[in-house]
């Protein structure tokens, strides 16, 4: 909650409260008045989604008057956090992190909801978007023929990367020009000229600039990563319903243009 100071005018205005915020703003109620403070959220964000969350959260403040803090985390490491005694109120990772946080009492069952799904994508330095490579044969022929491939080590998208490596035979032939990097720093690292191709969520890959999407994993590779929302069985009532605002059927478009499908919990 917002900090505040309240106290009587002596200005000839006797009975008159003043707040004044943290901020430094005023406010000035008559005998009788109440005031309403700002509701405050701490939301922990993936880093992933962190450029669409970055445009939505303003709007969400002025319509609802909450004020939202975002922690961006890569997302194993936000449960991590969470059971590490860190407070918030609303969470967004993998569902599987989300449903071991329910069931060992971190966060309420009852507001569990899907929120989207994006999939893994490979990027390349440009400044337009030309072929997207969305095939099995094509992706392999581009990571077997790269000079160098930047991905997030301890990110679900490297993890995934890894995975599929492995999965489609390229473990002895790409996994050498393949380098990890903190979260984010891949698709930069390409857009520096520094790496060739960066693993990433496509999200990143839309939101870095100078980036664009080479190729796209297909779906029949399973290398999506999900994302859902929760909440912390202690935050205020605001922070149900801002999970009911992201996963309106209203932001459906936006999320599409930024790379995030919507998708259904299993």
């Amino acid at each position: 909650m917002l900090g505040a100071q309240i106290y009587t005018a002596a200005n000839g205005l006797a009975g008159h409260q003043t707040i004044t915020f943290n901020s430094g703003a005023t406010a000035r109620a008559n005998p009788g008045e109440s005031f309403s403070m700002p509701t405050t959220l701490r939301m922990f964000v993936p880093t992933a989604i962190r450029a669409v969350m970055d445009r939505i959260t303003p709007r969400v403040e002025s319509e609802t008057g909450v004020r939202i803090i975002q922690e961006v985390e890569l997302n194993p490491l936000i449960p991590e956090r969470i059971r590490a005694g860190e407070h918030y109120d609303i969470g967004l990772t993998n569902p599987p992190y989300a449903k071991a946080l329910i069931d060992d009492g971190f966060a309420d069952s009852g507001s569990h909801r899907a929120f989207g799904r994006v999939s893994l994508a490979v990027g390349r330095k440009g400044g337009a978007h030309g072929q997207i490579i969305a095939d099995s044969q094509g992706i392999e022929a581009l990571l077997r023929s790269a000079k160098s491939i930047a991905y997030t080590a301890a990110g679900t998208s490297g993890r995934t990367y890894l995975g599929v490596l492995e999965r489609m035979g390229l473990t002895d032939t790409a996994l050498p020009q393949s380098h990890a990097m903190a979260g984010g720093v891949p698709a930069v690292s390409v857009a520096t000229g520094e790496y060739e191709l960066a693993i990433a969520p496509l999200t990143t890959v839309i939101a870095t600039p100078g980036v664009v999407p080479a190729a796209v994993f297909p779906e029949h590779l399973c290398t999506h990563i999900d994302m859902s929302v929760f909440r912390n069985a202690a935050s205020p009532d605001a922070a149900a319903e801002l999970i009911d605002i992201l996963t309106n059927h209203d932001l459906d478009d936006e999320l599409a243009a930024a790379g995030i499908a919507r998708f259904e919990l299993i």
